[in-house]
């Protein structure tokens, strides 16, 4: 890809996300309760859940795409849009209720929009830089990681305010 299909390209995959992630927070509600549902979307209003809202669209754009797209850094572009993306989520969200000292709608979702501009801005510039084999071959232990992660502590989630529902 020139830089400009490439900056098409990550530009799509963020509208994408954040057009699957908004409407995908209310999906796990729509199934009645789907567990595998639950498995790719949230279930609960807690922090973790809501970083599933980057991931996992993110993963399924990337994932599509690379049928079509490979060689250079793509997995390493992929597994920093899906990293940075989610990781963003908490780190905002605390910062901000932590001076705040409460959650607004409004700025949680302007921390969704930040996280997933981000993810994929950060993705680009991966994607652009010189070619890396080994940190690819890395990068897809690390989608992989992440990926058990997430279904892991879905299903079984640690007591820690991370995972924590605050309406329950």
């Amino acid at each position: 890809m020139t830089k400009k299909q490439s900056l098409i390209f990550f530009s799509v995959g963020a509208l994408f996300t954040l057009v699957l992630g908004t409407v995908g927070h209310f999906f796990y509600e729509w199934s009645g309760g789907n567990p595998v549902i639950g498995l790719f979307f949230p279930v609960n209003e807690s922090v973790w859940e809501h970083m599933k809202l980057v991931l996992f669209p993110t993963a399924l754009y990337l994932g599509a795409a690379s049928l079509k797209v490979r060689g250079g850094n793509y997995a390493l572009a992929s597994f920093v849009a899906l990293f940075a993306g989610a990781a963003l989520i908490p780190l905002l969200f605390y910062s901000y209720t932590a001076v705040a000292g409460r959650s607004f709608l409004p700025a949680d979702i302007a921390v969704f929009i930040i996280s997933v501009v981000a993810g994929y801005a950060l993705a680009f510039f991966a994607y652009e830089s010189k070619p890396r084999p080994a940190l690819n071959r890395l990068a897809v232990l690390g989608i992989i990681a992440i990926g058990v992660c997430f279904f892991t502590f879905t299903l079984c989630p640690p007591d820690c305010i991370l995972f924590r529902d605050p309406q329950a």
